[in-house]
């Protein structure tokens, strides 16, 4: 089972920063006529400031005071030197045979393509201040089961996470996600079972996790104090739970004459297969091409809850408040959903608030009847206000 930790992940964007340290990389393993230790031998005069420790020919090499800008390269070479050997190797042969990489693809994705991940543990690669922005070859690994990615400062998942057709975990714990950074196509990931969204920013859960019938563990812990302020919502009526949402007026302005052009045709395709809501990242369905710019795009939409539209994000629409009791053993979690129209709006909001009274007043059923059990197992019921018992 292969996985992909964070020190691969910060050197392989390391190398692509760094294409000078690529192409010596590989020179200097034709140098060696492909003799690792030698290759290992001269990364380590390329440390800064390191001790290198001699080991036995069947342990790696071991690499102490290293640079701190240069970590990740001393882990990946202590954990697994011969992962990242032989991907140098396979990128010399394919150069000897002329077989050129695809025009534009990054070292990162080779690396993932040359390898079958599983799982990915990419916890806190980013610096403090650092722009927090996951390149979209991460989500191009179709048998990844397991991502993690917490302590990131995310403001925002790519709508490229619903290529991993095998996710069954996905960990989002300790960023700065909202309602409207976890993106819809979540739900073309039909074997995700754990959710961990806990120690956000949201106001509450995202509508389309309803429709996500798969999913077994939703954690959501730490969001604005536990979604407390969302619940003043729970006793209101449907007109106080719709939430008029007016746009952004200045970016709807239109624009002078000739100031831009219309939409184009591409365009305007890609809005109506973002409004479908199919998973157009399914193999053989789509050109890759296609499926990239749909990805591009995708966050410039809300798609509503209930009918199939996108608008764009600058467009009025509604914010909708629903309640599911019980939901994943929880005895009621709040939902925020967005819908075009106040139409869409009730669609949602009505269906969902009859299920909570009905699924209250079920509760509350069982509770007398528990409460009716205890009384006659434990013998006669406890003294009226009118009697006076001495202790």
């Amino acid at each position: 089972m292969e996985v992909l930790h964070c020190y691969e992940f910060l050197l392989m964007r390391k190398l692509q920063a760094n294409l000078t340290l690529w192409n010596e990389l590989k020179a200097r393993l034709l140098v060696s006529s492909y003799n690792s230790k030698a290759l290992l031998a001269w990364l380590k005069s390329r440390m800064v400031a390191s001790e290198y420790e001699e080991t036995s020919d069947d342990d790696p090499p071991t690499y102490k005071n290293i640079c701190v800008e240069l970590w990740f390269l001393a882990v990946a070479l202590e954990k697994h030197p011969h992962r990242l050997l032989q991907f140098v190797m396979h990128q010399v042969q394919l150069e000897k045979e002329d077989n050129t990489s695809v025009p534009g693809q990054t070292i990162l994705a080779r690396y993932l393509s040359h390898h079958n991940f599983v799982e990915m543990h990419l916890d806190s690669i980013f610096k403090y201040g650092e722009t927090a922005t996951l390149p979209p070859e991460l989500f191009k690994c179709p048998n990844v089961r397991v991502l993690s990615l917490k302590c990131n400062s995310l403001d925002g998942i790519p709508p490229d996470v619903g290529r991993m057709a095998s996710l069954e975990r996905l960990c989002l714990t300790n960023n700065r996600l909202q309602n409207s950074s976890v993106p819809f196509t979540l739900t073309f990931c039909r074997r995700l079972a754990e959710l961990y969204l806990d120690n956000n920013l949201l106001d509450a859960l995202p509508g389309f996790l309803l429709a996500m019938p798969q999913l077994r563990t939703v954690h959501r812990h730490g969001n604005h104090n536990y979604f407390k302020a969302t619940f003043m919502w729970y006793h209101t009526d449907v007109n106080e739970r719709v939430l008029l949402v007016r746009g952004d007026a200045l970016r709807r302005k239109p624009p002078a004459l000739g100031s831009r052009d219309p939409p184009s045709l591409m365009f305007l395709a890609g809005q109506a297969i973002v409004a479908s809501k199919w998973n157009f990242f399914q193999p053989g369905q789509l050109p890759p091409g296609v499926q990239d710019y749909l990805a591009l795009i995708y966050p410039s939409f809300n798609v509503c809850g209930h009918c199939r539209s996108a608008t764009p994000l600058a467009s009025p629409g509604y914010k909708v408040f629903t309640f599911k009791n019980p939901y994943l053993g929880n005895t009621c979690v709040p939902f925020q959903h967005w819908a075009c129209s106040a139409r869409c709006a009730r669609e949602i909001e009505v269906p969902a608030h009859l299920e909570q009274q009905q699924a209250a007043e079920r509760m509350d059923r069982e509770y007398r009847h528990y409460i009716r059990e205890f009384q006659e197992e434990t013998g006669p019921a406890v003294p009226s206000r009118g009697v006076c018992a001495v202790l």
